[in-house]
């Protein structure tokens, strides 16, 4: 069977997202296909149905359905868009406790598809994140210093804002696709202090409900999470100083799988 990331696949009374359970083997992306004519089975109501002996969705209208051509003369009529809370045939799960059992049971069968193409990418990870900052004039500077998770850096005059950068990975690519988490991840930031001639002044633009650009909120109210590239403003601190250290502590960071790297440049701020 054929279908997209995103359709659902039907078990124990769930609907999961097939991209949850890809296991390279008897799920797996067929990156082969170039090209392809998708049909939906759309019926009365989001049902569950068998397609090549397998339990699966029929087509819920949650917005998209201008994206598709209908051949023949067929009228449109304006109709609200559904909801997988009100209108779904049995509730979606995307629940780690749920559906890595799913994934492990799976996988366990070891029955690969014929044609299936085993990933041969590299899954080395490292918690090392690379951290370093970005000036506005795209100077690189490295710690001064780190303790493993308090980082230093020495700042230029006239400095007023940076980017943290960092090796960033998905948690659903180093753990496991039945993680519902596909954000990039580069560390996470707890307290930020900025020394400035003699004064020193606690940076907390990361904790905001407003967040600069790059930041994700997290469980904690006294950290944030970076994209692998986020900005941090610093004010008119140091318009009048010569020099600043900058004081950033990580509470959490990584693992990265080691060939993400190589797909983010993380020496250039993100479009």
């Amino acid at each position: 069977m054929l279908i997209t990331s995103e359709h659902c696949l039907f078990f124990d009374g769930k609907f999961v997202p097939v991209r949850m359970l890809v296991n390279g083997f008897s799920i797996f992306y067929d990156k082969s296909i170039t090209s392809y004519d998708y049909y939906h089975v759309e019926t009365e109501q989001h049902f569950v149905i068998q397609v090549d002996g397998m339990l699966t969705e029929s087509y819920l209208d949650t917005g998209n359905r201008r994206s598709f051509r209908q051949e023949g003369s067929v009228a449109t009529l304006a109709s609200k868009f559904l909801t997988w809370e009100h209108d779904a045939g049995a509730p979606l799960c995307v629940d780690r406790s749920f559906v890595e059992p799913l994934f492990h049971k799976l996988k366990s069968r070891e029955n690969a598809v014929v044609g299936c193409h085993i990933p041969t990418v590299s899954t080395e990870q490292t918690n090392d994140p690379g951290l370093h900052l970005l000036t506005h004039t795209g100077a690189v500077i490295r710690p001064m210093r780190n303790n493993g998770q308090q980082y230093s850096f020495m700042l230029p005059p006239g400095t007023k804002s940076v980017r943290i950068v960092s090796r960033a990975s998905r948690p659903a690519d180093v753990i496991g696709p039945f993680v519902d988490d596909r954000r990039y991840l580069g560390v996470a930031v707890t307290n930020i202090h900025l020394l400035s001639a003699k004064n020193q002044y606690d940076i907390t633009a990361h904790l905001q409900a407003e967040k600069p650009e790059g930041w994700y909120a997290t469980d904690w109210t006294d950290c944030a999470w970076t994209n692998g590239n986020a900005e941090l403003p610093l004010g008119e601190y140091m318009l009048d100083c010569k020099m600043g250290i900058l004081s950033i502590t990580v509470r959490a960071a990584g693992p990265y799988l080691v060939h993400a790297e190589e797909m983010t440049n993380l020496d250039k701020v993100s479009a």
